[in-house]
């Protein structure tokens, strides 16, 4: 049985580390295609990462090499988690960005639609908005990423920078962010305020 690679699976080890492993023990793809009872192609095509073997294979290849299935795959294992987690904060990021759009739209809704279903769906895309920012916050902390900069930084391959903040820097942003959410709560109080409930300050 052969497992296929997915596209946004790059940069994985196995196909490298099998080649080399059996050149260091002399062997062709012929002579070690017999002993998981493969065709030659098969071992060419684990070799190029065009296809995976199954967990039948990987054990008769770690009792060849004398090492154990995780040592075979750790490296893919990583990487794996690592395009999983890329995903979801991509699509965490996304959403938040398509939340504030829908906040805006319910919020011009007021000149068209009675004020109940204006205020619910602001309520209802405001909440959802929350929810994200929180898994997003969640991912963010167990990648150690700290701010938009370093997120788009990760979803475009580059972690390296992930680390190099000090914690003043972080405390410094974290209060920033805290006025800038209070600035647009007050924003958001007296649009209210001025254009539904028509106070006049």
């Amino acid at each position: 049985m052969l497992l296929y690679r997915q596209q946004g699976d790059e940069d994985m080890y196995f196909g490298k580390q099998l080649a080399l492993m059996r050149k260091q023990r002399d062997l062709s793809q012929e002579k070690l295609a017999r002993q998981p009872y493969v065709s030659r192609q098969t071992i060419s095509s684990w070799e190029n990462d065009k296809t995976y073997p199954d967990l039948k294979s990987l054990l008769i290849l770690s009792k060849i090499f004398n090492k154990s299935v995780d040592n075979l795959v750790k490296g893919d294992i990583d990487q794996v988690r690592y395009q999983m987690m890329r995903r979801k904060i991509y699509w965490l990021y996304i959403s938040n960005i398509f939340c504030l759009i829908l906040i805006y739209l319910a919020f011009t809704s007021l000149h068209w639609l009675p004020l109940s279903i204006s205020l619910i769906l602001m309520v209802t895309f405001t909440i959802l908005g929350i929810e994200n920012t929180f898994y997003l916050i969640k991912f963010s902390n167990r990648t150690n990423l700290h701010n938009v900069h370093q997120i788009m930084n990760y979803l475009n391959g580059k972690t390296s920078q992930a680390n190099e903040i000090n914690k003043r820097n972080l405390w410094i942003q974290y209060i920033a962010g805290g006025f800038l959410g209070i600035f647009i709560s007050l924003l958001f109080l007296f649009l209210i305020s001025k254009y539904i409930l028509d106070i006049h300050f």
